[in-house]
């Protein structure tokens, strides 16, 4: 009995390594599956990555086919994403469209005092009738000269290349097409109509090789800008005590300079240009064109951001070598533009201020002859 018992064990554990051996051919089995299902999910994983891959690499090519909107004289075109701009920045820009005062303004009838007037009544109705444009600044009275910015450019929207100003009063207001002078020259007599002190910055530097722009300053908040009328840029330097954008930074040292660059808020704002009319001696003169003054947008808050940092000492430079660029208020610029009347001439002292800080003083064009002749 015994051994029958122990025979009996025998069969007992012989089937259960049997039971054992045939669950790990079932593992093994199922493992063998797993693996064959995961080795072909990784070539599936390959397939896909491949796929996303090619793609990718499609995506990329789109870069040249025509995604954005241009205006050219003949209409509304599609082009090059970086030729144009998306619908919602020209439904922003158009906001802005149109002259600063009626076509039909008749300036003989009118003195400068009441074109002035008659300017800063329809800057302020327009202002005030778009609530938008309370969002573009924190204050009220930012939004307002951010408005005359915008405004001024959109009341030109054709970039025109010429080698002078127009030195008529009446064009220079209800001008539609122009350049950064025509620009700069307009959102100063529109600065002064609401109160600011402006003047006229001309630089010629490697971030900047030929610009001009403005040089605001609002005593209302005691804050300065820098205003890029051309390209709808602006910076604002807060607390300046009295003192202009440049003024007081090129009266402060290499390293404050360098710290305002890096924490200062470039706001460059949606800007478009339809086309250019060159004119004969544009196209001869200047390499300029539409394409290209629209493909630079892209760049205008890194290449103010480097200017500011960077070429302040090149500004300076050009200010002493090249007299007839330095700094001028509206009544400084009459040596040039004589149209201009004298009532536009509320900046006062504003260039001189920033002319005695870099030491340069102003020199009338027959001194400006002289100068050259040596």
């Amino acid at each position: 009995m015994i051994s029958a018992r122990f025979r009996g064990k025998q069969v007992v554990v012989a089937g259960a390594i049997c039971l054992g051996a045939a669950l790990l051919v079932g593992v093994a089995v199922q493992n063998y599956e797993t693996s064959k299902k995961l080795s072909k999910l990784r070539a599936e994983d390959e397939k896909t990555s491949e796929q996303l891959t090619q793609v990718s690499d499609s995506l990329k090519q789109l870069s040249n086919l025509p995604l954005a909107y241009a205006e050219t004289p003949e209409g509304l075109k599609l082009v090059p994403a970086e030729y144009g701009v998306s619908k919602d920045d020209l439904d922003f820009v158009k906001r802005y469209r149109g002259p600063l005062l009626d076509l039909t303004t008749d300036f003989n009838k009118l003195s400068p005092n009441q074109v002035k007037e008659l300017l800063r009544t329809r800057l302020l109705a327009e202002f005030e009738s778009d609530p938008k444009n309370l969002t573009l600044a924190k204050t009220k009275r930012g939004a307002l000269i951010t408005f005359a910015m915008l405004r001024v450019n959109g009341s030109m929207p054709t970039y025109e290349v010429r080698n002078s100003v127009p030195n008529d009063f009446r064009n220079m207001l209800l001008g539609t097409s122009g350049n950064c002078s025509d620009f700069t020259i307009r959102v100063m007599m529109v600065a002064e109509v609401l109160g600011l002190k402006a003047a006229l910055i001309s630089a010629n530097t490697p971030a900047l090789p030929g610009h001009v722009f403005a040089d605001v300053y609002d005593s209302e908040e005691d804050t300065a800008y820098m205003l890029d009328a051309n390209f709808d840029v602006q910076i604002a330097r807060n607390h300046t005590e009295g003192r202009g954008f440049f003024e007081a930074l090129l009266a402060s040292g290499a390293d404050e300079q360098d710290n305002f660059s890096r924490a200062a808020k470039v706001k460059a704002l949606p800007v478009y240009f339809r086309f250019v009319d060159p004119g004969e001696t544009g196209l001869y003169g200047t390499p300029l064109s539409a394409s290209y003054i629209n493909k630079i947008r892209s760049k205008r808050e890194d290449t103010w951001r480097r200017w500011t940092s960077e070429d302040l000492d090149d500004l300076v430079d050009w200010w002493k070598r090249i007299p007839n660029h330095r700094p001028r208020t509206l009544a400084e610029m009459r040596t040039f533009l004589t149209a201009i009347p004298a009532e536009f001439n509320s900046s006062s002292d504003y260039a001189e201020r920033l002319r005695r800080t870099v030491d340069v003083e102003l020199i009338e064009p027959d001194r400006i002859a002289q100068a050259t002749a040596k």
